[in-house]
């Protein structure tokens, strides 16, 4: 070799070695990981290779080796598991090394462990709260390991066997791990067809940022039955033709299954390497000989055999020729021999008349060879042979023999037999031969007699010796004879024919011949005959009756050859006779016959109808058969209708073709607890008859098939549970539903744990209709899952169980604590209590209520679990107070303990409230109060006493009592335009309380009323007009008071005004207006009307969209209004704005403050009559009315809509407008907007015209004070003469010169309310101040007024009667009250 050579020789070498080999490549390397001390801590490694790497675990540069490190290989070499257990903190934290080497190369990675204690465990950190459980699955089935873990983030599963990860990417997909679902599913790993490899310890793990967790190990078991091979179908034995084919199946099962091979003696018919597992059928074709076939079935556990015979068989050969043995004139007797080797299963006998084309007859199963062939004819002639049956079949037939049956007397009489008279003294006799002779016959005997009621060995006999004719001579004249006659063969007599007559008498007619009665209907037979020969007939005599009982009835015809006999009864029997008339006579009568109308429908039903119901899906008819009278025929079947009236399946159903001879029938597969209607129908062949009456009936109850619906489960507290459920669906209750049952059941781990438990709740006939149920389960554990399923039953038993609820227990809350109430006598209560005896936990506080028994709401107090008593103030005397306290666990407050104390009542301590007028009349006073305060009524209310009095009278009150305790009354009879004095008090059981504060009512004047017709004219969204009307013999002088909102708001209108608007309402809300006058001294005459506000249906306002420089017209977008809103119309509502110093002013901020009344009268007339043209004054008007309120309007088009007309626009006038509703509620404001200028006019400020109109007319007002002051100052220097005149002497004149200003003002300056007010008594000034107090003091402010200091001079105040109330009250303004 060459250097050359030798240098390619290596370079080739080492190309190969560095092709084939390979260093070491990691295919999967070990992570950080954080555990627990005391866990668990693997580490995954692994890499490949050529030649295989092998992996070294190092720590700290040292290999590792410790009891508690463990490195687990991977079953294919590709790596190893470093596994530590327990974990030990510090020691064990540290960087663990994986080495992977070969001949090649090595390679490491390093990863990173930290062991953490307990306490150092962050928050997050992964839980582990459910982990894998003990498992045994056989082997095929399906097994799922379950774990639930948690942290924060949520923690990834995965999964170890054996301490190394389980790979679910290799096994097509028959290992996963489940992704979806609820905790513990997410995360589970489920084993679809397990196998003996899958059986092992396993482990979850569950890691996150904040570290990993494992789970405790479980074992999982694959446990596989071991059972020997045995033959589930073994192979049987077959007979076949010779060239046939068979197939023989084997069957054969054990665990593990059976190979299954087929043997004929020591050679297999199956090949080994195609052996079939558990079935092998041996397909046989064209077998000629017979053998047996073994079936072999084997497995590691045995080897079992089994043997098929397959016999071949041929088809019998034929019989040997039959010998007749002994014949009969009916019967043959044949003996042959089987001519068969092997044994034949049976034999055929075939016979049939010798030279018939008809088929031979057989009989079967004949077992021997001999055999006695009877029913055949007499003297007949046959043909028979023998066929010879096997297993296999029937064999050829033998060869046929043929014999004759022997002679019999004739079996029927001659045919056709007649008789005519040749003379007066012979007669002529002629007949056919009979129908059956059975045999050759030998002559004929002719019997005849003239007393046919002699037995006929009695009669005459004239034999005939081979003829069908003779004559009988020597007879006696005008006699009728009877004949008969009767055939005979060598073996003896036959029959004798029916009997026949005939008259001696010459050209009286024969007997009509061949007399047949057929029927056509089932009220008509027809008649028909051959008349006698030689006979001259001039007509016919029929003689019938219905039945052999009944009434001859006789009916003649013409010379014919038939007749239609008529209404006769259907399916009757008559019987018929026929009698010839000629000139000479009547000739004798036919033999009599019968004939049966036809059948016809049934008249009447089946009688005795009768049901009752056996089971809850069959009902049992029975019934009686239709009168026999009103059969009209032969019932042939019955047949039932029958249709469900309350059931799924409300189609008629029909049962037919019932036997005759049933009276009861049961139907069946019925649907269950639904009634039936049942009807029954007889039928003849003719058809159905009428059905009988339906009768109602309900097949049996069954346990219902169908569950409760809506079944759910409501933890009540951690002791109960409220069940709740709906009935079955109607159609499947099958019965009366009697209960329910609530079966629960305590679950752990998914699985039932404990016994069963069973609630029963039992329903009255009133709760069966209901609908829904409830139920509550108490004595539960707490903190306990239980699942919850739900039956109803009938009489029959218990139904389909719900669906299984799920519901866990709450945790347990403290029990009752002990409550202690003490009442004071200071209305208070002192409120005591306990600790509870079962807490479950460190007490966290408690909760009282409590409260009156009559008053809905409850005051609520809670306490510290310190506080063990509390004083409840303002307890009210004469009521029932209820306490509630529970006791306050971390799981919430527990049960309540309840206890009531009832105060003793006293007499109320208050009066009772808001007494006022309802209305008055003029001799009536409706009155109105409220009942005390509650704080004051101190017991219930019996009754209340009014105590009232005419102001005038003194000491006359009349008190009377309002038993009930209505808070009401109409005090009657009273004076007209009287002011009386009302009182009222409360009474208890212990007496009455205190009276009222005293109202006084003034009585109408009986012609006098301050105003009527008070009533709402307008009701806008938050305002109302109110509209009245004032008599013409009021003082309009006097001002009106409207009130409203339960009498906080009050409105004083002038006396002269009909109407006033309220503003600042509410929407749709309701109100109640007084009106009342403030003149009358009584207190005020009363008028009440309600009126609920509109409501807000049209919240936005209209907004400009648009606007033509043309023409002056304005578009504009309308508010959307709600669909659910009832709205008959709508108004489009122009205003225009006045103009004041220079701008345009809003009068009003929102519509519902505008004077409507321009409006309404408007629309009032706005079909009678449309204004045109312009109008002098500005004020806002109506442009469109719609039932449909539109997206867009064009404002100023002059066009009509609804009969308003939308008028053009003013040229550079400012306007807003609104929607208004047909119910009065309005939209708000659009924004301002000013028509375009086209023809521009001076507009004129409104104040500057009103100076030359306003100017005038005050210099003439001033003109006129003028001329009025001199007047007056002339009238008083009149009026003080004269009472200088009329001063009294000095005796009466008092010394001293009047200082009270009151006084003083009387005397200098009087007015006319003075001098209609004098002064008042000192013994009536109690009583005067009473009145004035009456109604909150409202006589003071119609009394008196009000004067400022203004009017009072600093010399009055010098006056020595003020000085001491001066001293009082310095630096105040002085207040004199002075009466109008």
């Amino acid at each position: 070799m060459t250097y050359f050579s030798w240098v390619l020789l290596r370079l080739m070498l080492l190309f190969v070695c560095l092709f084939v080999l390979a260093p070491p490549k990691f295919t999967r390397t070990p992570v950080d990981q954080t555990g627990v001390s005391g866990g668990v801590a693997s580490f995954i490694c692994q890499a490949t290779g050529d030649p295989r790497p092998k992996i070294v675990w190092n720590k700290k540069g040292k290999k590792v080796s410790n009891q508690r490190f463990e490195v687990i290989e991977f079953d294919d070499g590709s790596g190893s598991v470093l596994r530590i257990q327990p974990l030990r903190t510090p020691r064990d934290e540290a960087i663990y090394e994986c080495v992977a080497s070969n001949s090649v190369g090595e390679i490491s990675v390093s990863t990173r462990l930290t062991v953490l204690r307990e306490d150092q465990i962050p928050r997050g950190f992964p839980t582990i709260d459910m982990g894998p459980q003990l498992k045994v699955v056989e082997r095929t089935r399906t097994a799922t390991m379950l774990c639930a873990a948690s942290g924060n983030p949520d923690p990834e599963i995965t999964w170890f066997k054996d301490f190394l990860p389980v790979d679910t990417s290799n096994n097509n997909g028959r290992i996963k791990q489940l992704r979806s679902g609820g905790t513990p599913i997410r995360g589970a790993l489920q084993i679809e067809l397990s196998e003996e490899s899958d059986q092992g310890k396993y482990e979850c793990v569950a890691t996150n940022s904040a570290g990993t967790r494992y789970s405790a190990p479980a074992n999982l078991y694959v446990r596989v039955r071991r059972v020997p091979p045995r033959f589930s179908i073994p192979p049987t034995n077959h007979e076949i033709m010779p060239g046939g084919s068979v197939n023989i199946t084997c069957v054969a099962v054990g665990s593990p299954m059976p190979y299954v091979k087929w043997m004929l003696g020591a050679e297999d018919l199956t090949p080994e390497d195609d052996m079939p597992i558990g079935r092998n059928v041996l397909e046989l074709n064209d077998v000629r000989q017979s053998a047996n076939y073994t079936c072999v079935a084997m497995s590691t556990l045995g080897v079992i055999e089994a043997i098929a015979q397959i016999t071949v068989k041929a088809l019998p050969r034929p019989p040997g020729t039959p010998v007749v043995t002994e014949s009969t004139a009916t019967s043959i007797t044949l003996t042959w021999d089987s001519g068969n080797p092997e044994p034949v299963s049976y034999y055929i006998i075939q016979h049939k008349p010798k030279n018939s084309e008809e088929p031979y007859k057989e009989i079967d199963g004949v077992a021997t060879t001999r055999y006695s062939v009877a029913g055949l004819s007499p003297y007949s002639e046959y043909e028979f042979r023998v066929v010879a049956v096997n297993n296999i079949g029937r064999g050829p037939p033998s060869e046929p023999v043929s014999t004759r049956t022997s002679e019999q007397a004739p079996s029927s009489a001659p045919r056709n037999v007649q008789a005519r008279m040749l003379s007066s003294t012979t007669i002529l006799v002629q007949w056919e031969e009979p129908e059956e002779p059975n045999g050759q016959i030998q002559g004929y005997r002719v019997y005849y007699t003239m007393d046919p009621t002699q037995h006929v060995n009695s009669w005459m006999k004239h034999n005939v010796a081979d003829s069908h004719i003779t004559t009988i001579g020597n007879l006696v004249p005008q006699k009728t004879y009877s004949v008969k006659v009767l055939a005979f063969t060598s073996v003896g007599d036959g029959p004798l024919s029916s009997d026949i007559q005939v008259i001696t008498q010459t050209g009286v007619p024969g007997q009509p011949l061949n007399f047949k009665a057929e029927p056509e209907s089932e009220t008509s037979i027809l008649l028909s005959w051959t008349p006698p020969r030689s006979d001259t007939i001039s007509s016919y005599e029929l003689v019938y009756k219905d039945g052999e009982h009944g009434e001859e009835q006789r009916v003649s015809t013409e010379p014919t050859t038939s007749y239609r006999l008529q209404g006769l009864k259907p399916n009757s029997l008559y019987l018929f006779r026929l009698a010839a008339r000629s000139p000479q006579g009547l000739g004798a009568s036919t033999a009599e016959i019968s004939a049966r109308t036809m059948q016809s429908k049934p008249s009447a039903p089946p009688q005795d109808i009768s049901c009752t119901s056996p089971s809850s899906t069959s009902i049992l008819v029975s019934w009686k058969p239709p009168p026999v009278e009103k059969q009209n025929g032969n019932i042939t079947e019955y047949s039932i209708k029958y249709i469900g009236i309350d059931g799924e399946d409300v189609k008629p159903h029909e049962i037919l073709g019932i036997s005759s001879d049933s009276t009861q029938y049961l139907l069946e597969q019925l649907e269950k607890w639904t009634e039936y209607r049942i009807s029954v129908t007889a039928h003849t062949d003719v058809g159905p008859g009428p059905e009988s009456l339906a009768v109602l009936i309900r097949t049996d109850e069954d346990v219902p098939s169908g569950p409760p619906r809506k079944v759910e489960v409501e933890a009540v507290n951690s002791t109960a549970v409220k069940v709740s459920w709906r009935s079955p669906v109607p159609n499947k209750q099958h019965g009366q539903i009697r209960g329910y049952q609530v079966h629960y059941v305590r679950m752990e781990n998914g699985e039932p744990k404990g016994q069963p438990m069973l609630k029963d709740i039992m329903l009255a006939d009133a709760q069966v209709t209901r609908a829904f149920y409830e139920m509550i389960i108490s004595g539960l554990q707490p903190e306990t899952t239980y699942s919850f399923t739900v039956t109803a039953y009938t009489t029959k038993g218990d139904g389909a169980r719900s669906k299984p609820k799920l519901v866990s227990t709450t945790g347990a809350v403290p029990g009752k604590p002990r409550l202690v109430i003490s009442h004071t006598q200071m209305n208070t209560a002192l409120i005591q209590w306990h600790p509870p005896v079962d807490t479950f936990g460190p007490l966290q506080g408690y909760r009282l209520k409590f409260g009156r028994k009559d008053v809905d709401t409850f005051t609520t107090m809670e306490f510290s679990d310190k506080e063990d008593h509390f004083t409840a103030t303002d307890i009210h005397k004469g009521a029932s107070y209820v306490f509630r306290l529970s006791a306050r666990n971390k799981v919430g407050f527990g049960e309540e303990m309840v206890k009531e104390i009832s105060v003793p009542e006293e007499v109320p301590s208050g009066f009772p409230q808001n007494l006022h007028s309802e209305s008055s009349t003029s001799t009536s006073v409706q009155l109105t109060w409220q009942m005390p305060l509650l704080a004051e009524r101190n017991g219930i209310i019996t009754k209340y006493t009014v105590l009232y009095r005419d102001i005038n009278v003194a000491y006359q009150p009349v008190e009377l009592p309002v038993v009930p305790a209505d808070t009401s009354m109409t005090l009657s009879g009273l004076k007209p335009d009287t002011t009386y004095d009302v009182k009222v008090r409360a009474h208890t059981s212990k007496g009455p309380g205190p009276y009222s504060p005293s109202v006084q009512f003034r009585t109408l004047p009986v012609d006098q009323v301050f105003a009527k017709n008070f009533h709402v004219k307008a009701v806008m969204k938050t305002s109302v007009l109110l509209s009245w009307e004032i008599p013409e013999n009021y003082n309009s002088a006097l001002p009106f008071k409207i009130l409203y909102d339960d009498g906080k708001m009050v409105v004083e209108v002038d006396g002269r005004a009909t109407q006033k608007l309220i503003t600042n309402l509410k929407p749709e809300t309701s109100y109640s207006f007084v009106l009342t006058n403030r003149g009358n001294s009584a207190g005020g005459l009363q008028h009440r009307v309600t009126a609920k506000t509109a409501p807000d249906v049209l919240r936005t306002k209209p907004v400009f969209i648009g606007k033509t420089n043309l023409d002056g017209m304005i578009t504009v977008e309308l508010p959307e209004v709600p669909s659910n809103e009832n709205i008959k119309g709508y108004y489009i509502v122009i205003v225009p704005l006045k103009r004041s110093r220079g701008k345009f002013i809003k009068p009003w901020e929102s519509p519902d403050e505008m004077e409507l009344d321009e409006l309404l009268k408007e629309i009032a007339r706005k079909r009678r009559s449309i204004r045109f043209g312009r109008e002098v004054e500005l004020k806002p008007y109506i442009a469109a009315h719609f039932e449909v309120l539109p997206t867009e309007f064009t404002l100023g088009d002059k066009k009509h809509y609804g009969g308003f007309e939308n008028k053009q626009l003013q040229s550079g006038q400012e306007y807003v407008f609104f929607v208004l509703a047909t119910m009065y509620a309005t939209s708000p404001y659009s924004d301002p907007v000013v028509s375009m200028d086209l023809d521009p006019q001076p507009i004129t400020d409104e104040e500057e015209g009103l100076i030359w109109v306003v100017g005038p007319v005050l210099a003439v007002v001033f003109i006129i004070c003028i001329v009025i002051a001199i007047l007056l100052y002339k009238r008083k220097r009149a009026e003080s003469d004269s009472r200088k005149s009329s001063i009294p002497n000095s005796k009466e004149v008092p010394s001293h010169h009047p200082t009270d200003p009151v006084e003083l003002r009387r005397l200098n300056f009087q007015t006319p309310g003075m001098a209609s007010h004098p002064p008042i008594p000192i013994l009536e000034l109690a009583d005067h101040i009473e009145r004035l107090k009456a109604n909150d003091n409202l006589k003071f402010s119609q009394e008196y007024e009000v004067i400022c200091p203004i009017f009072l001079s600093f010399k009055l105040s010098k006056i020595q009667c003020n000085k001491q109330t001066n001293k009082q009250k310095t630096e105040k303004d002085c207040h004199v009250l002075v009466p109008h």
